[in-house]
């Protein structure tokens, strides 16, 4: 039991290694560029309403959004600890994910927070009366995007390429910058003759590629459906 608890330990420590010379600098750059002089508000309530923009709740689906991405970095250093106990060399292709994870993680923590300055400046600018219109558009395009989204990752996971390819097409059309849609389906696209098959070993290469690559905003059921299918490339 000792043991356990021990490599258990040194797991959590190396997590920790991969992550913190970039996650805390992306959350001081949080505070600095988006709360400014609300951070007494933010720490006291969670929330700060500029003209009529829920920061608060945003960057609370950010920090969400980021936890899952983390545990998915401690998945593949888990996965990376096991192969070392029964070989002499670490899995290049799990060190390579770790990576790619690391930095997928760090370019869409970037991203995000530039959406939300972006959104601030576009309220702020509109007129007053057409303030609370212009939080309702993009709050009802989210929503548009998120739902073709859903419907994209949900065809993946029912190994249907074509349907996939058109729901992410959808969600692009929508807002194409919108988590990874862009970025799914043109990997979609690069593969679809690969894909045709359901039983093709390029699925769980692209699921693989998902996960270390555009996860970012997958739904908690769709996250576990996408790691056990991507767990059969390694």
């Amino acid at each position: 039991m000792a043991d356990s608890s021990g490599g258990d330990y040194a797991l959590g420590r190396l997590v920790l290694d991969y992550i913190k010379a970039f996650l805390w600098p992306v959350v001081a750059v949080i505070i600095v560029l988006i709360y400014q002089d609300d951070v007494r508000k933010i720490l006291a309530e969670r929330e700060v309403d500029i003209f009529g923009l829920r920061i608060g709740e945003k960057v609370e689906q950010i920090e969400t959004q980021a936890m899952a991405e983390i545990e998915d970095i401690r998945l593949l250093l888990e996965a990376q600890k096991q192969a070392a106990g029964t070989s002499t060399a670490p899995d290049p292709q799990l060190s390579a994910d770790i990576d790619t994870k690391l930095s997928s993680l760090e370019r869409n923590l970037s991203r995000e927070i530039g959406q939300v300055q972006d959104a601030q400046q576009t309220v702020q600018a509109a007129p007053p009366a057409q303030r609370t219109a212009t939080v309702d558009a993009a709050s009802s395009r989210a929503s548009l995007a998120a739902a073709a989204e859903r419907r994209g990752f949900e065809a993946l996971v029912r190994h249907d390429v074509a349907a996939a390819i058109a729901a992410f097409d959808e969600a692009r059309s929508i807002w194409p910058e919108y988590h990874n849609v862009a970025e799914v389906g043109r990997a979609l696209r690069n593969r679809q003759d690969r894909l045709a098959d359901p039983a093709s070993e390029a699925w769980p290469q692209l699921y693989r590629e998902i996960l270390t690559r555009y996860s970012w905003g997958l739904p908690d059921d769709i996250r576990s459906a996408i790691r056990a299918e991507a767990a059969q490339a390694y």
